[in-house]
């Protein structure tokens, strides 16, 4: 924290520590912690009918997102960020409905394209009462991009997750 940031205040939160990650092979980890929504329930139609591939929804408990499995970041924005793993599997991760429209503000990025991130580890933050105040759902989709490349993919979480719990196990 600056000279500045103490006399003013920092308008950026802290950093969140990293959380403990399912690394069995092959395992997708909730990027938050909330209660897991059903596939087709998703208030999103494109997110619903898994046109971008496999998809499990979270509603968040807090703005804390964390990386769903290790591997290079291939795009970090404030709203969503994709992962290509050291396994092979893609994933993307979807922060709230229609959240693209907040161009960034109540978003913060701890990452950027091209780092290595292990599963855990902090990525971005976000406000969800500015989220619910400008008028969108924070609901969190972890995607399989390339779920077609994949022998198997089980959706095995249902009820509530912490971040770092199992969503998906792929083969």
């Amino acid at each position: 924290m600056g000279f500045f940031d103490k006399l003013f205040g920092s308008k950026k939160p802290a950093k969140p520590e990293a959380v403990a990650a399912d690394a069995a092979k092959g395992a997708v980890c909730a990027p938050v912690a909330g209660r897991v929504e059903v596939t087709d329930q998703i208030p999103d139609p494109v997110f619903a009918c898994e046109a971008m591939g496999q998809t499990v929804a979270v509603w968040p408990s807090d703005g804390n997102v964390f990386a769903p499995i290790s591997g290079a970041v291939a795009s970090a924005m404030p709203h969503a960020f994709g992962i290509a793993g050291d396994d092979g599997v893609e994933v993307l991760v979807h922060v709230g409905v229609d959240t693209v429209n907040m161009n960034g503000d109540g978003f913060n990025v701890w990452v950027n394209a091209g780092d290595h991130v292990n599963a855990g580890d902090p990525v971005l933050t976000f406000d969800r009462d500015k989220v619910a105040k400008a008028g969108y759902k924070d609901i969190v989709m972890t995607i399989i991009t390339n779920s077609d490349d994949l022998a198997s993919i089980d959706k095995v979480a249902e009820g509530t997750v912490a971040a770092g719990a199992k969503l998906m196990q792929t083969a």
